[in-house]
Protein backbone atom coordinates (compact mmCIF):
# COMPACT_ATOMS: atom_id res chain seq x y z
CA UNK A 1 0.00 0.00 0.00
CA UNK A 2 1.83 3.33 -0.97
CA UNK A 3 0.62 6.70 0.33
CA UNK A 4 -1.56 8.54 0.88
CA UNK A 5 -3.97 5.52 1.71
CA UNK A 6 -2.70 4.77 4.84
CA UNK A 7 -4.84 3.95 8.20
CA UNK A 8 -5.84 6.99 10.57
CA UNK A 9 -5.42 9.80 7.42
CA UNK A 10 -8.56 11.98 7.83
CA UNK A 11 -11.50 11.59 4.99
CA UNK A 12 -14.52 13.44 3.48
CA UNK A 13 -17.43 11.00 1.79
CA UNK A 14 -19.43 12.83 -0.61
CA UNK A 15 -22.94 12.01 -1.86
CA UNK A 16 -22.91 11.70 -5.50
CA UNK A 17 -26.05 12.53 -7.64
CA UNK A 18 -25.99 10.26 -10.35
CA UNK A 19 -28.13 12.04 -12.49
CA UNK A 20 -26.01 15.20 -12.60
CA UNK A 21 -22.41 13.27 -11.65
CA UNK A 22 -22.64 16.51 -8.53
CA UNK A 23 -21.83 16.15 -4.96
CA UNK A 24 -24.08 17.02 -2.66
CA UNK A 25 -23.67 17.24 1.58
CA UNK A 26 -19.58 15.95 2.78
CA UNK A 27 -19.80 13.99 5.99
CA UNK A 28 -16.19 13.46 8.07
CA UNK A 29 -14.86 9.49 8.44
CA UNK A 30 -11.31 8.23 8.93
CA UNK A 31 -9.38 5.38 6.99
CA UNK A 32 -9.32 2.22 10.16
CA UNK A 33 -7.78 -0.48 7.50
CA UNK A 34 -6.08 -0.67 4.34
CA UNK A 35 -7.06 -4.20 2.83
CA UNK A 36 -5.38 -3.75 -0.20
CA UNK A 37 -4.72 -0.95 -3.10
CA UNK A 38 -8.57 -0.84 -4.22
CA UNK A 39 -10.14 -1.86 -0.96
CA UNK A 40 -10.06 0.11 2.34
CA UNK A 41 -12.54 0.13 5.57
CA UNK A 42 -13.34 3.63 6.98
CA UNK A 43 -15.55 4.78 9.80
CA UNK A 44 -19.62 5.25 9.17
CA UNK A 45 -19.79 8.83 9.36
CA UNK A 46 -21.69 10.23 11.62
CA UNK A 47 -23.37 13.75 11.37
CA UNK A 48 -25.49 15.28 14.57
CA UNK A 49 -24.70 13.04 17.22
CA UNK A 50 -26.14 10.38 14.37
CA UNK A 51 -24.36 7.67 12.24
CA UNK A 52 -25.14 8.51 8.32
CA UNK A 53 -26.60 5.62 6.41
CA UNK A 54 -24.69 4.95 3.44
CA UNK A 55 -26.41 2.49 0.65
CA UNK A 56 -24.52 -0.56 -0.23
CA UNK A 57 -23.22 -0.62 -3.61
CA UNK A 58 -24.11 2.98 -4.40
CA UNK A 59 -21.37 5.34 -5.55
CA UNK A 60 -19.62 7.76 -3.58
CA UNK A 61 -16.49 10.51 -3.46
CA UNK A 62 -14.17 10.99 -0.94
CA UNK A 63 -11.67 13.31 -0.27
CA UNK A 64 -8.65 11.83 1.75
CA UNK A 65 -6.29 14.40 3.65
CA UNK A 66 -2.91 12.66 3.00
CA UNK A 67 0.35 13.21 4.10
CA UNK A 68 2.07 15.19 1.31
CA UNK A 69 -1.50 16.54 -0.15
CA UNK A 70 -5.12 16.30 -0.48
CA UNK A 71 -6.92 13.32 -2.96
CA UNK A 72 -10.11 12.64 -4.15
CA UNK A 73 -11.97 9.25 -5.79
CA UNK A 74 -14.94 7.30 -6.10
CA UNK A 75 -15.42 4.43 -3.64
CA UNK A 76 -18.59 2.12 -4.18
CA UNK A 77 -20.06 0.60 -0.06
CA UNK A 78 -19.53 -3.25 -0.87
CA UNK A 79 -20.15 -3.62 3.27
CA UNK A 80 -21.23 -2.24 6.50
CA UNK A 81 -20.23 -3.90 10.29
CA UNK A 82 -19.88 -3.30 13.47
CA UNK A 83 -16.00 -3.69 15.18
CA UNK A 84 -16.99 -3.11 18.85
CA UNK A 85 -18.94 -0.19 19.28
CA UNK A 86 -17.98 1.18 15.92
CA UNK A 87 -20.12 0.97 12.83
CA UNK A 88 -17.29 0.51 10.05
CA UNK A 89 -18.11 0.05 6.14
CA UNK A 90 -15.46 -1.72 3.81
CA UNK A 91 -15.38 0.35 0.76
CA UNK A 92 -14.01 -0.25 -3.19
CA UNK A 93 -11.96 2.33 -4.77
CA UNK A 94 -13.58 2.48 -8.16
CA UNK A 95 -11.54 5.79 -10.28
CA UNK A 96 -8.02 6.90 -10.11
CA UNK A 97 -6.76 8.70 -7.02
CA UNK A 98 -6.47 12.53 -8.16
CA UNK A 99 -4.70 14.90 -5.90
CA UNK A 100 -6.51 18.12 -6.19
CA UNK A 101 -5.05 22.00 -4.67
CA UNK A 102 -8.53 23.74 -4.57
CA UNK A 103 -11.50 22.41 -3.31
CA UNK A 104 -14.39 22.98 -1.47
CA UNK A 105 -13.88 22.02 2.30
CA UNK A 106 -16.19 20.18 4.31
CA UNK A 107 -17.94 22.92 6.49
CA UNK A 108 -19.04 22.53 10.42
CA UNK A 109 -21.95 23.95 11.82
CA UNK A 110 -21.21 25.91 14.46
CA UNK A 111 -21.97 28.98 17.14
CA UNK A 112 -18.45 30.86 17.92
CA UNK A 113 -18.17 34.29 19.07
CA UNK A 114 -15.51 36.03 17.07
CA UNK A 115 -14.27 39.60 16.30
CA UNK A 116 -13.72 41.15 12.38
CA UNK A 117 -12.03 44.26 11.40
CA UNK A 118 -13.69 46.98 8.30
CA UNK A 119 -13.09 49.99 7.49
CA UNK A 120 -14.71 50.83 10.65
CA UNK A 121 -12.86 49.13 13.14
CA UNK A 122 -13.05 46.00 14.93
CA UNK A 123 -16.54 44.46 15.50
CA UNK A 124 -18.47 41.63 16.98
CA UNK A 125 -20.44 38.61 15.38
CA UNK A 126 -21.19 34.60 15.22
CA UNK A 127 -19.64 32.07 13.07
CA UNK A 128 -22.23 29.82 12.14
CA UNK A 129 -20.21 27.20 9.91
CA UNK A 130 -16.68 27.18 9.35
CA UNK A 131 -14.23 25.17 6.52
CA UNK A 132 -10.51 25.14 5.75
CA UNK A 133 -11.73 27.64 2.81
CA UNK A 134 -13.83 30.23 5.20
CA UNK A 135 -17.18 30.69 7.45
CA UNK A 136 -20.16 31.85 7.51
CA UNK A 137 -21.44 34.46 10.36
CA UNK A 138 -23.84 36.74 11.24
CA UNK A 139 -23.63 40.45 12.50
CA UNK A 140 -25.24 43.89 12.65
CA UNK A 141 -22.60 45.33 10.31
CA UNK A 142 -23.86 46.15 7.34
CA UNK A 143 -20.74 45.40 5.17
CA UNK A 144 -19.99 45.81 1.00
CA UNK A 145 -20.08 43.34 -1.39
CA UNK A 146 -16.29 42.41 -1.91
CA UNK A 147 -15.26 43.92 1.11
CA UNK A 148 -12.17 42.67 3.05
CA UNK A 149 -12.05 42.53 6.04
CA UNK A 150 -10.11 40.66 8.93
CA UNK A 151 -10.82 37.87 11.49
CA UNK A 152 -9.67 36.41 14.80
CA UNK A 153 -11.30 33.21 15.25
CA UNK A 154 -11.32 31.32 18.54
CA UNK A 155 -10.45 27.68 17.96
CA UNK A 156 -10.11 26.35 21.49
CA UNK A 157 -7.27 27.76 23.24
CA UNK A 158 -5.86 29.13 20.07
CA UNK A 159 -7.02 32.20 18.30
CA UNK A 160 -5.68 32.73 14.60
CA UNK A 161 -5.94 35.70 12.55
CA UNK A 162 -7.01 35.63 9.01
CA UNK A 163 -7.94 38.41 5.87
CA UNK A 164 -10.57 37.16 4.00
CA UNK A 165 -13.19 38.68 1.19
CA UNK A 166 -16.87 38.78 1.14
CA UNK A 167 -18.75 36.97 -1.24
CA UNK A 168 -22.48 36.72 0.06
CA UNK A 169 -24.68 39.04 1.67
CA UNK A 170 -28.20 38.27 2.83
CA UNK A 171 -30.71 39.13 5.72
CA UNK A 172 -29.91 36.95 8.68
CA UNK A 173 -32.68 34.95 9.69
CA UNK A 174 -32.51 35.24 13.72
CA UNK A 175 -34.48 38.09 15.49
CA UNK A 176 -30.68 39.29 17.39
CA UNK A 177 -28.70 39.71 14.13
CA UNK A 178 -29.87 41.47 10.64
CA UNK A 179 -27.46 40.44 8.28
CA UNK A 180 -25.53 37.03 7.35
CA UNK A 181 -21.96 36.76 5.41
CA UNK A 182 -20.45 34.18 3.55
CA UNK A 183 -16.70 34.87 3.52
CA UNK A 184 -13.71 33.41 1.66
CA UNK A 185 -10.03 33.19 2.97
CA UNK A 186 -7.40 34.90 1.24
CA UNK A 187 -3.97 33.46 1.25
CA UNK A 188 -4.46 31.22 3.96
CA UNK A 189 -1.64 29.49 5.65
CA UNK A 190 -1.29 25.85 5.63
CA UNK A 191 -0.52 25.75 9.35
CA UNK A 192 -3.73 27.91 10.21
CA UNK A 193 -5.85 25.92 7.31
CA UNK A 194 -4.38 22.91 9.24
CA UNK A 195 -5.46 24.35 12.55
CA UNK A 196 -8.75 25.02 11.14
CA UNK A 197 -9.19 21.31 9.64
CA UNK A 198 -7.90 19.96 12.97
CA UNK A 199 -10.58 21.83 14.73
CA UNK A 200 -12.93 20.50 12.72
CA UNK A 201 -11.98 16.89 12.76
CA UNK A 202 -12.10 17.03 17.35
CA UNK A 203 -15.35 18.79 16.82
CA UNK A 204 -16.79 15.65 15.24
CA UNK A 205 -14.70 13.18 17.25
CA UNK A 206 -16.63 14.90 20.39
CA UNK A 207 -20.17 14.34 18.24
CA UNK A 208 -19.11 10.57 18.20
CA UNK A 209 -18.16 10.31 21.87
CA UNK A 210 -21.70 11.58 22.28
CA UNK A 211 -23.34 9.03 19.94
CA UNK A 212 -21.98 6.24 22.29
CA UNK A 213 -22.85 7.68 25.43
CA UNK A 214 -18.78 8.04 26.53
Amino acid sequence: MKEPLLPGLKLEIWKINLSNNKKSKGYISQIEECIDDKTLIIGAPIYGGKIVPLKLHNKYMIVIYGTNGIYKCNVVVKNSFKKGLIEMLEVEIVSPLEKIQRREFFRLECIIPFEFKTENGWEKGIIKDISGGGIRFIANSELKDQEDIIVKIPLDEKVITLTGKLLIKEASNTELYKYQYRVSFEEIKKSDQDAIIQYIFLQQRKQVRQYKGV
